[in-house]
């Protein structure tokens, strides 16, 4: 064999292997079948490796296991959802939670606003904030306090002082208005810890929401 000839063949050699090792790391497509599977392990895999991968064929199922009686598989869809973006994600989920979902796949559909918020989102989110279930208005709360905005504040601060704990942790969670630095200091002064650490996160938060002191005065211009 020439030097040529073995030349080609370890290049011929060393390309497959690289074919093969390129094919192993190629994400495998997933299928509706996946996400219906019987097995929850399987279904997990399924949206987990839909993160970053946007499939709008796949949208309603994937919206559908926001009622899956998993909750590794509720909470790796709504790690996929939000991954998605707004544009493809927001509507039907708004959608979804006008249509009386149960209370733990409500929690999960206003997981994802909070986590993608949008003026938008209110109409879908001030429902809940009567429901019986503290939970439920936990998960609405804070999709409203990651709106950002100080007119929702009076709302806020009423469920802050009258509402539970849950509820209160889940306003500190995202609490970013620009005006809120009153209620997220009193969650800072708590003596429960969790909201104590949150309270002090929203500070940090709501300070850098705040317009600099050079943007005030070219307003004032």
């Amino acid at each position: 064999m020439s030097g040529l000839d073995r030349w080609l063949d370890e290049a011929r050699n060393k390309w497959g292997a690289l074919r093969m090792q390129f094919t192993r790391l190629a994400p495998t497509p997933i299928t509706a079948d996946q996400l219906a599977s019987e097995d929850a392990v399987t279904r997990w895999r399924a949206v987990h490796a839909l993160v970053d991968r946007p499939r709008a064929d796949l949208l309603p199922q994937l919206i559908a296991l926001m009622r899956d009686e998993d909750v590794m598989v509720r909470a790796a869809a709504v790690d996929a959802l939000v991954s998605w973006g707004p544009t493809i994600v927001l509507e039907p989920v708004r959608q979804a939670l006008a249509q009386s979902p149960s209370s733990e796949t409500a929690i999960a559909l206003l997981e994802v606003l909070a986590r993608l918020p949008d003026p938008m989102n209110r109409a879908a989110i001030q429902i809940w904030f009567d429901h019986e279930n503290e939970a439920v208005r936990a998960a609405a709360f804070m999709a409203l306090s990651a709106l950002c905005n100080d007119a929702d504040l009076s709302l806020l601060g009423r469920a802050l002082k009258e509402d539970g704990l849950l509820v209160q942790r889940a306003i500190m969670a995202t609490l970013c208005a620009p005006n809120a630095s009153s209620l997220a200091q009193c969650a800072a002064d708590s003596t429960d810890s969790v909201l104590r650490q949150r309270g002090r996160q929203a500070l940090a938060r709501i300070q850098r929401n705040q317009p600099s002191q050079t943007d005030k005065n070219e307003k004032c211009r």
